[in-house]
């Protein structure tokens, strides 16, 4: 009887937030979250990492720096969550691709690429994120926890070339190699896009993943 009253009050108590205090509304607070993250994204992209403090992502939030301290600690722990998330949004749209992967190997990595490029067009948090590059005075232990997630979307988008080759339908090669090459000059249209231009971006998207896809895809 007290170990059920005890599951009932765990499940029925607030969650707590980084410094202690009780967050009494979860779905509020992840949206908060969310605000923080979009607002120090661009403060960091504005003013760079390094001369960017607290006060100025408080007040590119709108909120007061005491209030965001309920979520965060530091400024390095918000710019790691930033790329993290980046990379946990990539992990989730691959995993619904890789399971087509045995079926269709070649339609699976074109997905794959195309949700790539389609990325560098996407607007919130993500239009900022790209444009952060990992400073140098971040800690060892954050750059291995952003490192990692990062291997682990380039493991599986690499299954999916592997799949290709192992069936014929690729050509032979390294599939890390080839996932590395496909991978930069995908992730890299934001740098030559022009908003407003001719190439208009669903025809960037068709025309760059046809070219990728054609790169490692067998003649005949």
């Amino acid at each position: 009887m007290a170990s059920d009253r005890s599951k009932l009050e765990l499940v029925s108590s607030p969650a707590v937030g980084v410094r202690g205090y009780r967050i009494r509304d979860v779905a509020k607070a992840r949206e908060r979250r969310r605000e923080i993250l979009m607002g120090a994204a661009r403060a960091f992209a504005h003013g760079g990492y390094d001369a960017t403090n607290m006060d100025q992502i408080a007040r590119e939030c709108g909120l007061a720096k005491g209030h965001i301290y309920h979520y965060f600690r530091s400024k390095e722990e918000i710019f790691t969550e930033i790329r993290i998330d980046a990379v946990n949004r990539l992990i989730e749209r691959l995993t619904a691709i890789t399971t087509a992967a045995a079926k269709d190997p070649e339609l699976a990595l074109r997905k794959a690429i195309a949700s790539v490029i389609a990325r560098n067009f996407d607007e919130g948090l993500e239009s900022y994120e790209r444009e952060l590059a990992d400073p140098v005075s971040l800690s060892a232990e954050n750059r291995k926890r952003i490192r990692a997630l990062g291997r682990r979307y380039e493991q599986m988008f690499a299954s999916i070339v592997r799949r290709g080759i192992d069936r014929g339908i690729f050509i032979a090669g390294d599939p890390k190699l080839m996932t590395f090459v496909i991978l930069r000059a995908a992730f890299t249209v934001a740098n030559w896009y022009r908003a407003g231009g001719k190439w208009r971006p669903r025809w960037i998207v068709e025309q760059v993943t046809d070219q990728l896809v054609r790169s490692v895809r067998r003649s005949g």
